[in-house]
C-alpha cells in the first residue's frame, strides 16, 4: 500500500539516508536526487512489461551537512 501525500510529507527535512532507509523496509525502490553545488541524480523509466514498482523519489540538499530531505513524490510503475 502507498503512502498518502501527508504520511510522505513527514519525511521533509530529514535525513535522506534514514528516509531511504525506512521507505526501502515499506517495499520501495527508492531514487535519490541531489541538488546544490554538485547535483546528481537519476530516475529510470518503467519498461514495458515490468511489473508495476513503488517509487519514491526524493530530494535533497548535497550542501547541508545534514543531507536533509527538501522535497518527495511517490509514483507507481
Amino acid at each position: 500500500m502507498s503512502l498518502s501525500e501527508s504520511e510522505l510529507q513527514n519525511y521533509v527535512g530529514r535525513n535522506k539516508d534514514e528516509v531511504t532507509q525506512e521507505l526501502e523496509n515499506q517495499g520501495y525502490k527508492v531514487h535519490d536526487v541531489r541538488i546544490g553545488t554538485h547535483a546528481t541524480g537519476y530516475v529510470p523509466a518503467a519498461r514495458a512489461g515490468d511489473a508495476p514498482v513503488k517509487r519514491a523519489i526524493i530530494v535533497y540538499d548535497g550542501d547541508d551537512s545534514e543531507q536533509r530531505v527538501t522535497s518527495i513524490r511517490q509514483t507507481d510503475y
